[in-house]
């Protein structure tokens, strides 16, 4: 046996092999001879396509997260004072010369917001009421209390899809966007004058123009800025009861402005506070009247993601 196996490793064919294996070796490392602990090369082709895998997997995760993220999203209850200023205007054309005599109120807020946020994209749902009361004549240099009755209650919602853009302004993790936001509103008011009721009702629907700017650092804090620019198509009806009950309803137009300053504090890894400061000003044309409203709020809210 041990012969035979002499004469096979010496034969003719095992001698060609080693020759084969040891040109090859030759090749893989420049010439030298191999020593024990050497490792052997990988193909070229091998290489590159472990390259390519490596490639694959550090930008996976990027796109893995914007794919994965919740698909519920995040909810804002939020609540806070919200004031009211109302003026009737005489013209409506630029520049504006309104009534001096304000008609201004306050009153609570209450809002929900619903957020599907993206890297770079926002979905936002939002629905909001508020309730103005304690209404006075305000002058400029005093102020005249109204009757009890007569208050301010609107309702208002919308969609908004954001887009931002990759690139960073300025400083690390600020980046801005733009957006369209569209929105319905249903105002009602209650006025007294001369012993009369004035019931005005308004039905609005809105187009906008959104900029944001969005501060994201890697810390607990972070920031929103909001401006946006409407467009206000409007059906108003007025119920006045003097002595005898008439109704009017007309059609009309406007158009308003909101700028909108969010800070947020995480609490927890789902949890945050947030506190933002709003405020807008608004333009109505109708066929019967005209008049200009400013609106403030502060408000405070909690935001749980899903």
């Amino acid at each position: 046996m041990r012969g035979g196996a002499t004469s096979v490793a010496s034969s003719p064919i095992a001698s060609s092999r080693r020759r084969v294996l040891q040109r090859v070796d030759i090749d893989r490392f420049g010439g030298r001879d191999l020593t024990a602990g050497d490792r052997f090369l990988t193909p070229r082709c091998y290489t590159a396509v472990k390259a390519l895998l490596m490639a694959a997997c550090l930008a996976l995760p990027t796109s893995a997260q914007a794919q994965t993220a919740p698909a519920d999203g995040a909810w804002r209850a939020w609540a806070g004072y919200d004031t009211f200023r109302y003026r009737d205007t005489a013209k409506s054309s630029p520049p504006v010369d309104a009534s001096p005599v304000a008609w201004r109120g306050a009153g609570p807020i209450l809002g929900l917001d619903w957020d599907r946020e993206r890297p770079f994209r926002l979905h936002r749902v939002n629905v909001a009421f508020s309730a103005a009361g304690g209404f006075v004549y305000d002058t400029g240099i005093g102020t005249i209390p109204r009757p009890e009755e007569e208050s301010a209650r609107l309702l208002e919602g919308g969609y908004e899809y954001r887009r931002y853009f990759a690139r960073a302004i300025g400083i690390r993790s600020l980046h801005a966007g733009i957006g369209v936001r569209g929105g319905g509103e249903r105002r009602a008011f209650e006025r007294r004058r001369g012993g009369n009721e004035l019931t005005a009702t308004t039905s609005a629907g809105s187009i906008a123009g959104v900029a944001a700017l969005r501060f994201r650092p890697a810390g607990r804090v972070s920031a929103d800025v909001e401006w946006g620019n409407a467009a206000v198509l409007t059906r108003e009806r007025l119920h006045l009861v003097a002595g005898t009950e008439s109704e009017m309803a007309s059609w009309g137009g406007g158009w308003f402005t909101d700028l909108t300053a969010r800070v947020n504090v995480r609490l927890a890894e789902r949890t945050s506070l947030a506190v933002a400061y709003g405020r807008r000003g608004e333009g109505w044309l109708f066929d019967l009247r005209a008049y200009t409203d400013e609106r403030r709020r502060i408000v405070a809210g909690v935001t749980h993601v899903r």
